[in-house]
């Protein structure tokens, strides 16, 4: 296990919390996979990744939208950077099969970006739109 759900900070936003740490859960069972060089599990885990991770900031999107957040298109710039990012790493794995690439990526560049973004985006949009 690379991160407990403890880790994560909490926003005024149960939807939001819940979807963190549904996150948390597909990325720890990923980086496990790759400790293990399951490329099987590695394959199935990176597509959930990506559709977690699609689904998660598209909800975030969709609620940020019907509370006329006024940072949106910051906020969605950032979640932008990232689904990039991801479909990027899956790429590489798909030609290159290097699980030391995607542990890397959640290790150095994942986890320290969903902690900034929870800390800098997540919790002011949660104080917006509420519970």
């Amino acid at each position: 296990m690379i991160m407990k759900k403890t880790d994560l900070p909490q926003v005024a936003n149960s939807i939001m919390n819940a979807l963190h740490e549904d996150e948390v859960e597909i990325i720890n069972e990923l980086y496990k996979a790759c400790e293990e060089n399951d490329i099987v599990k590695i394959d199935q885990m990176m597509e959930l990744l990506l559709y977690d991770i699609e689904d998660h900031f598209s909800t975030e999107e969709e609620l940020m939208r019907e509370g006329d957040f006024f940072a949106y298109p910051m906020h969605k710039a950032e979640h932008d950077s990232m689904r990039k990012e991801v479909n990027a790493l899956r790429d590489s794995w798909k030609k290159n099969k290097r699980a030391e690439e995607i542990s890397d990526f959640i290790k150095n560049r994942l986890i320290p970006w969903l902690l900034l973004h929870i800390a800098r985006w997540d919790s002011t949009t949660a104080l917006h739109l509420g519970d």
